[in-house]
């Protein structure tokens, strides 16, 4: 997919999810957002990075977020056996 096309596909479509998320102690926002491109009706996912003036965008097709999905159920288990932090 050319760059192009995913500068257009982060910038446009319709939002059917967000889900926000902070990062940084507060000082960031990791926002998820499930779109719909407009034209062809396909669905694709939006990772918008936001910070102090900072925005960066990721976009997934639904492959690349199964791949991604996948990656952090993996390290969210590792912590889950890792146990709770010492302190």
């Amino acid at each position: 997919m050319g760059i192009f096309r995913v500068i257009k596909r982060v910038m446009t479509g319709e939002v059917i999810q967000q889900i926000d998320a902070t990062a940084n102690g507060g000082a960031t926002t990791m926002s998820l957002r499930l779109k719909r491109d407009r034209g062809s009706g396909d669905q694709y996912v939006v990772l918008a990075a936001t910070s102090a003036g900072n925005y960066q965008y990721f976009e997934f097709d639904r492959d690349e977020f199964d791949l991604f999905s996948h990656a952090v159920e993996a390290i969210q288990n590792s912590l889950k056996q890792s146990g709770p932090p010492n302190g």
